[in-house]
């Protein structure tokens, strides 16, 4: 595979005001001039790696075998924390794709399974030729690595192998047989607030019983398959792109107009006995 059939993403924290992102890619492409670009994101709140995380692993299972993921969201830049790359397979998928960043929790928040292989990036001399920056390690570090691993270079030759990274863990909702409960997780730029309630959870407790959601001081009285569903500025509760609970409101912001942010408690309860009764929905 030579560089001009390697797909790299980027997703980080620097935003599209600054020359970061530029100077990155065009770090890599001093070595690997065909190199194709995919940007996930720029806008990932700072030092933010869970929300790096859940943006990442939206898009990185629709990749082909053989993409680098180069996220660089790094509160310890020039720390103690060590540059890896990985091979690794992102969620729910056989292909085998190649993680490039800091040893910092990201890695494993975008699998379900350890990695494949792991590399610690402690052989400077075989990828750069200048000093690294001790603040910019994404331009000096991962985006080099990146390159020549597009460029064909096996992963064992960029570090040395190591079995242990820095692990961070999705907190995972409560279930019972009265309801499921979990929260906030994401808001996208809509305003719609995507929780850590999958749907294979709530199917395994509701038995058939209709639901109601609270969100904040949000009643909404059962679920709908879509946000058009409801009337304009009508709360909404569905299961979304992503497989998990969202509540959203129809043409409208839901973070802002019912008060729900990252972090923010959702609790879905499974009424006594369906209801038959039109849908209701009480905004406290």
């Amino acid at each position: 595979m030579t560089s001009h059939d390697v797909i790299v993403t980027l997703t980080t924290d620097f935003g599209t005001q600054d020359g970061y992102v530029a100077a990155i890619k065009g770090a890599m492409l001093s070595v690997a001039p065909e190199v194709r670009f995919v940007d996930v994101t720029h806008e990932v709140p700072p030092q933010d790696v869970m929300g790096a995380a859940f943006v990442m692993r939206q898009a990185i299972g629709h990749f082909p075998e053989g993409t680098i993921h180069l996220g660089v969201v790094d509160p310890g830049t020039g720390g103690s924390r060590r540059p890896l790359a990985a091979r690794f397979h992102p969620p729910g998928s056989d292909r085998e794709h190649i993680f490039v960043g800091p040893d910092n929790g990201l890695l494993s928040l975008i699998t379900d399974d350890p990695p494949v292989r792991t590399v610690v990036l402690d052989q400077p001399n075989r990828w750069r030729s200048t000093r690294a920056s001790e603040t910019f390690h994404g331009r000096d570090i991962f985006a080099p690595v990146a390159s020549h691993l597009a460029s064909g270079v096996p992963l064992r030759d960029v570090g040395t192998p190591t079995e242990e990274i820095a692990t961070l863990r999705w907190a995972l909702p409560r279930a019972d047989e009265q309801g499921v409960e979990g929260w906030v997780v994401h808001v996208d730029r809509y305003g719609n607030c995507i929780t850590n309630i999958p749907r294979e959870t709530v199917d395994a407790h509701r038995a058939g019983r209709d639901v109601s959601v609270y969100a904040g001081s949000t009643i909404i009285r059962g679920m709908n398959a879509s946000y058009g569903d409801v009337t304009d500025t009508e709360p909404v509760a569905v299961f979304g792109s992503s497989g998990s609970l969202e509540v959203g409101v129809n043409r409208g912001n839901a973070s802002t107009l019912l008060s729900l942010n990252r972090g923010t408690a959702v609790r879905l309860v499974f009424d006594s006995q369906p209801t038959r009764a039109r849908r209701l929905t009480e905004i406290g």
